[in-house]
């Protein structure tokens, strides 16, 4: 562990921007301090809340309005938005639960009403975030310890979402001042996935338990507002606890917010609607907010047997109103709780389970407890912790694998080993000569250097979906190209697929995940390389590297090298667009990487991206 006393102070901030919720932690690096969670959040009361997480909604009162209402002190109007969050994704990429959802069809209509983007509302939301953090922070540690200090930022991120979403929050949070905390290059940003963060917190917490062994499988079930992830983790090693993620992670919509939908569904259809008219507003929504959101809903378990809620008129009304209405216990099980918990209890049914962890604000529901303990039987524990806990374990999760990422601290007790691969990666080759029997037709292209045809735009994968990745293991796999010039570069373009079944070849699955090329070779390079002519006279340099990916868990970092020399850049720039059709001659300088006929074997497997920090 690097010294504090060498490296300048640093600042951890994790931000959990929540399909409902969103929160703000902090910590400073190789403090002994507990992770700080930013309250104090503004109302339209006038006065704070002081609550761990504020609401994921912005409201615009106008076209180009600069000072949008936003959390706590948005109104409760139809005209919030809210779930803005999922439209970073392009519809054709959401999974088909959540695309027709009305949740997100109606702020996809408000969007388009108020002529903004989806990065444009996130940032805009995440300023507003921010500002408020920022002040909090500062009047904790100080302005001179907050112009000093070095920032690291950690958002979370869904881990079914695609590549490409990376750079869109990567926009928004420019866009809303968090790539600039502080001057000079001084603030880096990175990526975890929401049930990774939910997992490190829990098994961090758990890593001294007296029953746990090697072999044991932890679930971290995180039930949020909107949606519902499962992850999966079987224990490797106790000392310190070390983990592998032992079945693909899975999750649906159905969260809190379908209660909510659900119960308003119930009072509806209990309160005859001209009593509905009758009441104080806002109507149905203050019987939402007084009794169900605070009273109601964290109570609910078997033994709930019904709850009276008093009834509050706009003026008198006749004695044939009545004054208060009896909500029936069994009929909230039956009708709220149990469609939606039975889709928690199909994913958890998948996994395979010794400790079932509950975190996130659905978490904390002691029916939700009580159902997956029939669920599962008296062989298997299921773990709920009470107070805020639950509620903010992603969050603190977010700022653990912080500081794990910035290396001053020696204090975190659990390690992920292994992940399941969420994606196929690869790169694009052209293979020589061109198989018939192999080879699709279409990519059948005559390469002049070497005056036969060859199969371009074929795919080499280097780690499949499903297939579990280690954190630390190197991945190598050798490459050869031709070159006519010592400033040719070498381009290898990395790609990556959702298909079930990788495949062979460039199709429409297949997109391109960034480029990495090198610079002019050096001098001793160039003269190294052997030379060949070709039938036609022209002289190339052939050149064996080797293309090497090495993970840390957190981060992937693609490099070319030959021999002991690294001849590509660090940096991988992330690309969405599809990449244009090539010419149908394959010439020297339009050609990728060749795959070497005899080159080295797969020695290891690089990291799920889905961690990647940029």
């Amino acid at each position: 562990m690097a010294s504090t006393a060498e490296s300048p102070p640093t600042l951890v901030i994790g931000i959990d921007f929540g399909t409902t919720f969103s929160g703000v932690a902090w910590s400073r690096a190789g403090s002994k301090r507990q992770t700080k969670i930013v309250t104090d959040w503004p109302t339209s009361k006038g006065y704070p809340c002081d609550k761990d997480m504020v609401p994921s909604a912005i409201l615009y009162s106008h076209l180009n309005d600069e000072s949008p209402a936003w959390g706590y002190a948005t109104p409760l109007e139809e005209t919030v938005m809210r779930w803005f969050k999922l439209l970073l994704v392009d519809e054709k990429d959401l999974p088909e639960w959540v695309r027709g959802s009305p949740q997100v069809s109606t702020v996809r209509a408000l969007m388009q009403k108020a002529n903004k983007t989806p990065i444009q509302v996130l940032g805009d939301y995440l300023r507003r975030v921010w500002d408020h953090s920022h002040g909090n922070i500062q009047r904790s540690v100080g302005q001179r310890m907050m112009k000093l200090s070095r920032v690291h930022v950690v958002v979370t991120l869904p881990a079914i979402w695609p590549q490409y979403a990376r750079e869109r929050m990567t926009k928004a949070l420019e866009h809303a001042g968090l790539l600039e905390v502080t001057r000079g290059e001084k603030t880096s940003v990175g990526f975890i996935s929401e049930p990774e963060a939910a997992a490190l917190m829990c098994l961090e917490e758990n890593s001294d338990r007296p029953d746990v062994k090697v072999g044991d499988h932890f679930i971290v079930c995180n039930a949020g507002g909107g949606t519902v992830d499962i992850i999966t983790y079987k224990v490797e090693k106790l000392h310190p606890l070390t983990v592998s993620e032992s079945v693909k992670g899975d999750g649906a919509l159905c969260g809190a917010i379908f209660l909510d939908e659900k119960f308003l569904a119930l009072l509806k259809s209990t309160i005859p609607l001209d009593v509905q008219k009758k009441l104080q507003k806002p109507g149905l929504q203050k019987i939402m907010d007084d009794d169900w959101e605070v009273g109601i809903k964290p109570s609910v378990c078997k033994q709930s047997a019904s709850w009276d809620i008093q009834l509050a008129y706009n003026g008198p009304v006749s004695s044939q109103f009545p004054s208060k209405i009896n909500i029936d216990g069994s009929t909230v099980r039956r009708k709220v709780y149990q469609p939606v918990i039975a889709k928690i209890q199909g994913l958890v049914s998948k996994q395979i389970n010794q400790f079932i962890i509950l975190v996130g604000g659905f978490g904390k529901s002691r029916l939700l407890y009580e159902c997956l303990r029939e669920t599962v039987g008296s062989k298997m524990e299921v773990l709920q912790e009470n107070g805020p806990g639950p509620w903010t374990a992603v969050l603190r999760g977010v700022v653990l694998h912080g500081l794990a990422r910035t290396g001053l601290t020696d204090s975190i007790s659990v390690a992920v080993q292994s992940r399941i691969s969420r994606h196929s990666y690869g790169t694009l080759v052209n293979i020589l000569p061109f198989d018939a029997d192999e080879h699709d037709p279409k990519d059948r292209v005559y390469c002049q250097e070497h005056q036969e045809f060859l199969a371009v735009e074929q795919t080499k994968w280097f780690v499949r979906i499903g297939e579990s990745v280690s954190t630390h293991d190197p991945f190598a796999s050798g490459f050869w190209q031709d070159l006519s010039s010592i400033d040719q570069d070498i381009q290898v373009d990395i790609v990556i697929s959702d298909s079930p079944e990788a495949p062979a070849r460039k199709d429409n699955s297949v997109r391109s995940l960034g480029v990495i090329k090198t610079s002019e070779l050096p001098v001793e390079v160039w003269t190294d390389l052997p030379v060949w002519t070709n039938k036609d006279g022209e002289v190339f340099r052939r050149i064996n590297y080797e293309l090497r990916i090495v993970s840390d868990g957190s981060s992937l970092e693609f490099a070319i090298w030959y021999k002991r020399i690294r001849l590509a850049s660090e940096s991988v720039v992330f690309d969405s667009a599809e990449e244009q059709e090539d010419d149908h001659v394959a010439s020297a300088e339009a050609s990728r990487q060749l795959l070497a006929e005899s080159g080295p074997e797969i020695i290891g497997i690089d990291s799920d991206s889905d961690y990647v920090d940029e």
